[in-house]
């Protein structure tokens, strides 16, 4: 059974690597990533390919690791000046377990909403590389109400049942005010855990480098920070720079530049991702 295993992942690692290989030289996919995926406790490696092909009014992507291939099929609808709609239905089928996902989000005028909903019946991590090694059902729902052009309200609802039923919630509410940066502050709880927000968002200097940073502090820690730096005078290629740090002690460092993109990650394991994207364009 073992042998059996192993001839039928390598054919179709060898099949979707091919797929992959033909669509890039024809030019039809829009981007082919390769990538390398590796952790520690417990021990897993495996390369990654991901392919993004438009199919009408659509976009396929598909994404191919040991043990599991996902596919994905996403679109948008636009309202003219009224607003636009985007959603999007994957899934994952591997030798751990199965998972499907949903999400939607939208904007019409002052109001922008998001909707996700995920359930799999084994880890995620298992399914979907580089994923929270979490299983189950994830319900996610997210709010921006604009009160004018400087000020803006937003919410963030959260509920997980993992496999075990074990059923956890969280909600946030912001408040952010833009001037020639941009200040958030908010209060929200997770798991029981409350928390206030402070975020800053606005450029370093006047050649377009912008930071982007969160901070909660309370029962929950964590501060996030994104920095982001053009390339080239034409700001066709920007650095971007990543960085998350929790308690308990958890971290993610993540760099993309030139195609090439690079994630770390310690949530009581170390991990590592990297990945380098090859763009081909549409068939407009």
């Amino acid at each position: 059974m073992e042998y059996l295993r192993h001839r039928y992942q390598r054919s179709l690692h060898l099949v979707i690597i091919a797929l992959g290989l033909q669509l890039s030289a024809f030019g039809l996919g829009q981007s082919l990533t390769f990538g390398l995926y590796g952790r520690l406790s417990p021990e897993y490696l495996t390369p990654t390919l991901e392919v993004a092909l438009p199919l009408g009014g659509f976009d396929l992507q598909a994404r191919l690791q040991r043990g599991a291939l996902g596919v994905g099929l996403g679109s948008a609808v636009e309202f003219s000046a009224l607003g636009r709609v985007s959603y999007g239905v994957q899934a994952s089928l591997g030798f751990a377990g199965w998972g499907i996902q949903g999400s939607a989000s939208g904007i019409f005028g002052p109001v922008a909403a998001s909707l996700e909903a995920l359930y799999s019946n084994t880890l995620r991590s298992s399914l979907w590389v580089g994923d929270e090694a979490q299983g189950g059902l994830k319900l996610g729902l997210g709010g921006r109400y604009r009160l004018e052009a400087r000020q803006t309200l937003g919410l963030q609802l959260g509920f997980n049942r993992d496999l075990l039923g074990i059923a956890r919630g969280s909600g946030e509410l912001t408040y952010a005010l833009r001037q020639a940066q941009t200040y958030t502050f908010g209060l929200g709880v997770e798991d029981s855990r409350f928390y206030g927000l402070l975020g800053w968002r606005g450029e370093l200097n006047g050649a377009g480098t912008l930071l982007d940073t969160t901070l909660r502090a309370g029962q929950l820690n964590r501060l996030e920070a994104a920095l982001t730096t053009p390339l080239d005078p034409e700001q066709l290629n920007n650095l971007k720079l990543r960085l998350t740090l929790a308690y308990p002690w958890a971290a993610n460092l993540g760099l993309e530049a030139y195609g090439f993109r690079a994630d770390a990650d310690y949530d009581g394991r170390f991990s590592l991702w990297l990945r380098y994207t090859l763009d081909f364009g549409g068939n407009e």
